[in-house]
């Protein structure tokens, strides 16, 4: 079963303090062992280490199992501290993080299996091993038992602190790790039952068809999109402590999606049906009662802020809340660099008061079918609404209606929408949202963005051209919606098609 990770809020200062002394508790006991220089004891639980997001989040980037990425977790957490509480974790964890810096004697004594052989060496070496890192030396210990005790504990509890808290890794920081642009979405994770039959059904009719389960969800299918297109997608969406939720995680790690912020919550794994026929059309029936949600404490958590904040684009779906999207632009709007925030207006959300929601201002591209604008003002037409919005704040918004999509935005001299057509029989088909929202994010990602406006303006209709050949690109005959997403090269193919 996945780890658990509960969670506390960001409010919740006394769950956090529990939270850093149940980790150091756990590294105490590790270090009376050889530690990460050799075999470990079984008697230590590392339950308490596994789970930490920053050990998910290294075990995502090296691409093995939360146990075999703990030492290098260790390592990075360690880098951060403070130098006197760097050299004490490293010898006593048997870090070997100054292995081949120092005289082969000396790292023999200072990673040696015992750990008052240890404490000897880092007490006996301490001037030298500053002078090592080009450090000032500081608090010369007399002897091993002048590093025992509240010397100790202190460099510990800051170790601890920084695994607890932390979640972003520098791919600098981790040997092997490739830099993309990365991405936290925020939306739901789901089991789905597909039913797919030659024609939707009327009120009392009984049909033959074909029936599957697969992993889903708002979130989770433009997090695998994502990733798909090369983009370090982390999804932050909170499943059930059940079997499903299991399969879930399983199928992300498969898929490259980073996991690491996803939450186990006490209660049924969101579910979903979902009829499907022959042309693409669709509906669906998603469980309402006893359903998992976020609230706006849990993105004042330490660890979702800090993804939040350093992530290079942050999407929202409208299966969040109004407090969640207002609690995400406020964590964001005042960052330097500020990370992009598309919001994905799906599904339809109820109507908008007179006055816009005020997180809205902080959005840079809302993305909606015409059927979801339309839910935000009914009385209105939908050319009507994007430009109430852009007015109201929002960066731009893009619009897919049938086999064409419309970019309304606040940086067009013209009057006139940047449009571009859909090459599909199929536009309003299970995924065609998902990949569309997803190649448009990852291209705008990746490509540079000019100066002069009439090059921004067709670059804007470039980008619309290409994310709009992502929903013919996608596997139609694939029942599992996130397994349909598209490749990029199968994004470029399409275009070059039509």
């Amino acid at each position: 079963m996945m780890q658990p990770n509960l969670g506390s809020s960001g409010a919740d200062t006394a769950a956090q303090d529990n939270d850093v002394r149940a980790v150091r508790d756990t590294l105490l006991q590790l270090r009376k062992r050889w530690a990460m220089g050799g075999d470990r004891d079984r008697s230590v639980d590392l339950g308490a280490l596994l789970g930490l997001v920053i050990v998910r989040r290294v075990a995502h980037l090296t691409g093995c199992d939360p146990k075999a990425a703990l030492p290098e977790a260790l390592r990075y957490i360690a880098g951060t501290l403070e130098p006197a509480d760097r050299l004490i974790v490293d010898a006593e964890l048997s870090l070997r993080m100054f292995a081949d810096r120092l005289p082969g004697p000396v790292a023999d004594e200072l990673y040696g299996p015992e750990l008052g052989q240890r404490r000897d060496s880092l007490a006996l070496h301490w001037v030298t091993l500053h002078e090592y890192l080009g450090v000032p030396v500081v608090q010369v210990p007399r002897n091993n038992r002048a590093l025992r005790g509240r010397r100790e504990e202190e460099a510990f509890t800051a170790l601890a602190r920084g695994l607890t808290l932390e979640s972003v890794v520098r791919a600098d920081g981790i040997p092997g790790a490739a830099s993309r642009p990365s991405a936290v979405v925020i939306g739901d994770a789901a089991w789905d039952r597909i039913y797919t039959v030659d024609v939707l059904p009327t009120a009392g009719e009984s049909l033959y068809g074909e029936f599957s389960e697969h992993a889903g969800g708002k979130g989770l299918n433009r997090a695998v999109a994502l990733a798909r297109l090369g983009v370090d997608a982390r999804l932050f969406a909170a499943v059930g402590d059940d079997d499903a939720a299991e399969l879930i995680v399983e199928y992300l790690v498969k898929r490259g999606v980073d996991t690491s912020l996803v939450r186990a919550r006490r209660g049924p794994t969101p579910t979903a049906a979902v009829t499907v026929d022959r042309e693409g059309r669709s509906f669906s029936i998603a469980g309402k009662a006893d359903r998992i949600r976020f609230d706006a404490r849990d993105i004042a958590d330490i660890p979702i802020t800090r993804a939040l904040i350093n992530a290079d684009a942050v999407l929202l779906t409208f299966e969040q809340n109004s407090e969640v999207l207002s609690a995400v632009a406020a964590t964001i709007t005042d960052q330097q660099p500020r990370p992009w925030l598309f919001v994905s207006a799906t599904p339809p959300p109820k109507r908008f008061p007179n006055q816009f929601p005020g997180y809205l201002e902080t959005v840079d591209y809302l993305i909606a079918s015409a059927g979801e604008l339309a839910a935000l003002r009914p009385d209105s037409e939908t050319a009507d609404i994007a430009t109430q919005l852009v007015r109201h704040g929002v960066g731009a918004v893009v619009v897919l209606q049938g086999d064409s999509c419309a970019m309304y935005s606040a940086e067009d001299r013209t009057a006139e929408p940047v449009c571009a057509e859909i090459q599909t029989d199929r536009p309003g088909s299970p995924g065609a949202s998902s990949a569309f929202v997803s190649a448009f994010i990852a291209r705008l990602m990746t490509q540079p963005r000019p100066t002069d406006p009439d090059r921004r303006r067709q670059a804007g209709h470039d980008n619309l051209q290409w994310a709009a050949a992502a929903i013919p690109a996608r596997t139609v005959n694939e029942k599992s919606i996130p397994d349909s997403m598209p490749t990029r090269e199968a994004i470029d193919a399409s275009l070059d098609a039509s």
